[in-house]
């Protein structure tokens, strides 16, 4: 969109060139004009080519001052989303690291009570051996 308006830009700006570079005796042509009480001998048209190139200029300078500042705001908002983005993978990775120690306790009780279950069992069974081989 903006290469569009550029090109609309550059060929509106050459359209009049080419008008005032046609009209250039016309333009020049001394005028009498009075601002305020005061009067004075000036091309009228060269005075309102001038202005309104003033204005064009000025208003392509807040043209480049407001995207300068987008792009300055573009820029600390990406910088902020990074940040934030780094704050979510620690975070996760906290939440994974502690969870991984969660299931190591766990697996180490269960480990402990299986032990303990074959430990009994195995008591149990050495007892019905002792049992079995004691019987006539």
């Amino acid at each position: 969109m903006s290469r569009a308006l550029a090109i609309v830009i550059i060929v509106a700006l050459a359209l009049l060139v080419l008008f005032a570079a046609m009209n250039w005796t016309a333009l020049t042509a001394p005028t009498s004009l009075s601002f305020l009480g005061a009067r004075a001998e000036a091309p009228l048209g060269l005075l309102l080519v001038a202005v309104a190139s003033a204005f064009a200029l000025l208003s392509f300078l807040y043209g480049a001052l407001q995207r300068t500042a987008m792009l300055l705001e573009a820029r600390r908002l990406a910088q902020a989303l990074e940040a934030q983005r780094r704050l979510a993978e620690d975070a996760e990775a906290s939440r994974l690291n502690e969870l991984r120690a969660d299931m190591q306790r766990e697996l180490a009780e269960v480990r402990k009570t299986i032990e303990e279950s074959a430990n009994g069992l195995f008591a149990a069974i050495g007892e019905l051996r002792e049992r079995l081989e004691q019987r006539p």
